[in-house]
């Protein structure tokens, strides 16, 4: 690896953004924060809505809202309440911001959980 690359990779790593590939889609920037899991997603908004609310439409979870156009899906799962809130960024490239709280105290292993759950699906979707 040259140095150049080296540099660039620490850079990623110790500012907590790193980009991940996971199959077919691509997050671009992922990030992990004590409140929140935020990524960019190489997808058009209309699938990345569809795929986010498919993955929470199950029995698991409580859908409390679901505002399309203003891009943001709250649940309820047990005693965690989570925000996932999509903002188009291009027509093809979306920012994915799952944040998860439990009695105000945010749980972050939560949020990337969901987070991953998404892109999973997504995945799934595009093969």
């Amino acid at each position: 690896m040259k140095v150049p690359n080296l540099l660039v990779l620490c850079a990623f790593i110790f500012s907590g953004c790193v980009p991940v590939l996971l199959g077919a889609g691509a997050v671009t920037g992922y990030m992990l924060s004590n409140d929140y899991a935020l990524g960019n997603v190489k997808t058009d908004y209309r699938t990345l809505w569809d795929t986010s609310l498919d993955t929470v439409s199950t029995a698991e979870f409580n859908i409390v809202e679901a505002n399309e156009s203003k891009g943001i899906i709250k649940i309820k799962d047990s005693d965690v309440d989570v925000t996932i809130k999509i903002d188009s960024l291009a027509v093809d490239e979306q920012r994915l911001k799952v944040s998860s709280r439990k009695y105000l105290i945010p749980k972050p292993a939560y949020s990337q959980k969901i987070f991953f759950r998404i892109i999973r699906g997504l995945d799934m979707e595009l093969e």
